[in-house]
């Protein structure tokens, strides 16, 4: 073959492949959840394109094809059966007549962590994992250290529940702190060839607690240290409900749980924040309400109302409306204090959150802060509307944060941490703070209650 010819070939192999990448652009990844990625890609319009295939891989594992593959004239694809907080190589191919391959895209994408919902009380504590979070290991055959301490497994998550000194539960203790630690363990599927399906599992989980001694008990307590985080699965949709304490006013820097018990001075203000993170855009969180108890029972007394149906109450509330979002609330608080209470040492807040559509004209959050005035005239709407709510299968979590203990100025030369408690309307209490909030989701824009929205908002960005 004469140079000519030789270059003529070599110049149609380079537009081959030019238009072999240029095909396929544009790889994004739409949704993105605990065990699934939803992948779109554009083609172009005058390619003949018979066919797609889709292959995924993480590092170190084997490359795998998406089935069915997309059709021909299909641009979006929803992977599912992924690892939890992995990141993983998408490859879209597509092909023309005769199967040749004239299109191709590549990009990567690390699917949502899996969060682990512990409960911890004075005796037992308990994880609840999600299935999505459990792909290719055998769920019915998970155990904790205790290889006889089994779980409970559900249609969306696996539960497992044990006493704080059995199951092989690991206790740790320092001057202050008591540390209970187990491990939820599993194995890898096994094909029928022999092959593995997963790989090993092993997660540890823990329940952090301060001691303190009750006088009027006459002995030492403990009071939980609980996670930042809780995550619930809304269909195909996770969603991740987190409460944060922060080193100041600017809400930049967060205290992690080794930090906790928080040491402070009454001169000090608390900050924290409440958000919510999904891939859903169309989410909104509204502070409903929130008060101040002596317990962790939000309904003991003397109790002190914070945020009422919407509205400030506490007139030392302050919210970071510059930071404040859709999904994600700043507050700032003086202390509150409970002169008479049995136990005066201790401090709660106590928050109910939801979580609404955000082009929902007629939920709840869209209404803002109702007055007292408005709370009686609509009271008889509001108990209909409660029952519509519970007939939509509403979504409630529980999460909390602390504890933090104010004790006695002592001067410039304090050691102690400031993060923001000071001095409330009713008084000084030396004690520990602790933050809880209830996340109420609501999965239906039907049968919600309509009316203006108030300007008193304090569940709301301004």
């Amino acid at each position: 073959m004469n140079p000519g010819a030789l270059l003529g070939a070599a110049v149609l192999v380079l537009v081959v492949a030019q238009a072999t990448s240029q095909a396929l652009s544009d790889l994004t990844f739409t949704e993105v959840g605990v065990d699934y990625v939803t992948l779109s890609w554009t083609a172009q319009g005058d390619l003949n394109i018979t066919g797609y295939h889709v292959f995924y891989q993480y590092s170190g594992g084997s490359r795998i094809g998406l089935s069915p593959p997309p059709a021909a004239g299909d641009t979006t694809a929803t992977v599912r059966g992924l690892y939890a907080g992995v990141e993983y190589n998408f490859t879209v191919k597509s092909f023309g007549e005769d199967g040749e391959e004239n299109g191709e895209v590549s990009g990567t994408e690390t699917t949502a962590a899996a969060v682990l919902n512990t409960a911890c009380d004075q005796g037992t504590m308990e994880v609840s994992i999600p299935l999505a979070a459990l792909p290719g290991v055998v769920v019915d055959n998970m155990h904790l250290l205790d290889p006889s301490c089994g779980g409970t497994v559900t249609a969306t998550h696996v539960t497992f529940s044990t006493n704080l000194m059995e199951c092989g539960t690991i206790r740790q203790t320092s001057a202050d702190k008591f540390i209970f630690i187990n491990e939820a363990i599993a194995t890898p599927v096994v094909l029928g060839s022999g092959a593995l399906r997963g790989a090993n599992f092993s997660r540890r989980f823990q329940c952090e607690f301060i001691r303190r001694f009750d006088i009027t008990q006459g002995r030492e307590v403990m009071h939980n240290i609980p996670p930042p985080s809780v995550q619930i699965e809304v269909g195909n949709n996770s969603l991740i409900i987190n409460m944060n304490m922060f080193t100041s006013a600017d809400f930049s820097d967060t205290y992690d749980t080794p930090d906790f018990p928080l040491r402070v001075t009454p001169s000090d203000r608390l900050h924290f924040g409440l958000s919510v993170a999904s891939p859903l855009d169309n989410l909104e969180l509204f502070a409903l309400q929130c008060v101040a108890t002596p317990t962790l029972d939000p309904d003991d007394s003397p109790r002190v109302s914070i945020i009422q149906d919407g509205c400030d109450i506490d007139p030392t509330l302050e919210k970071n409306a510059a930071r404040s979002g859709e999904k994600a609330l700043y507050y700032s608080v003086q202390a509150f204090t409970f002169p008479n209470a049995a136990d005066n040492s201790l401090l709660y807040i106590h928050c109910t959150m939801l979580v609404c559509f955000e082009d929902d004209s007629n939920s709840r959050c869209s209404e803002g802060c109702i007055s007292a005035r408005r709370r009686r005239q609509a009271e008889s709407v509001m108990s209909e509307h409660r029952v519509r709510r519970e007939s939509g299968k509403e979504r409630e979590i529980k999460i909390s944060q602390g504890p933090v203990i104010t004790e006695a100025d002592k001067g410039k030369g304090s050691t102690f941490p400031t993060v923001g408690v000071a001095v409330g309307a009713v008084g000084v209490l030396t004690g520990a703070l602790m933050m809880i909030a209830t996340v109420v989701m609501l999965r239906t824009r039907r049968g919600l209650v309509t009316g203006n929205r108030a300007n008193d908002c304090a569940g709301k960005k301004a």
